[in-house]
């Protein structure tokens, strides 16, 4: 058993953590420029209804792969749809021959636009 206190233990707990965060060095982070960074890595551009849904990036010699899924935000004029934008990125890993789930339009919610322009 350690010599150390729960409230040690919790310090240097926090302090590692806060070193792993500075230096970027989060578990995803390097999972994805392992894969990305080989040469042999495949690029598949994923369209759904004629938006980018997302990407998936294999690495054969890396035997990984990961799955970017987009989340937008439907920018609506009078009830109709007149564009969208990306909220934020979502991130699925496996080995290469792993079948990750395929991105798909996901819409968090809708934003209406205001083109009133303010005399002033």
């Amino acid at each position: 058993m350690s010599d150390y206190t729960l409230d040690e233990l919790q310090e240097m707990m926090n302090n590692k953590l806060l070193e792993e965060a500075d230096n970027g060095d989060d578990p995803l982070t390097l999972f994805i420029e392992s894969c990305s960074l080989q040469s042999d890595t495949e690029k598949e551009k994923i369209i759904d209804n004629g938006v980018v849904t997302g990407f998936i990036f294999k690495s054969k010699s890396a035997n990984k792969q990961y799955a970017e899924q987009r989340h937008y935000i439907n920018e609506t004029e009078n009830g109709q749809v007149v564009g969208r934008s990306v909220s934020y990125r979502t991130f699925t890993t496996g080995s290469y021959n792993d079948t990750l789930a395929r991105p798909s339009l996901q819409v968090i919610r809708e934003r209406p636009i205001d083109r009133t322009v303010l005399k002033g």
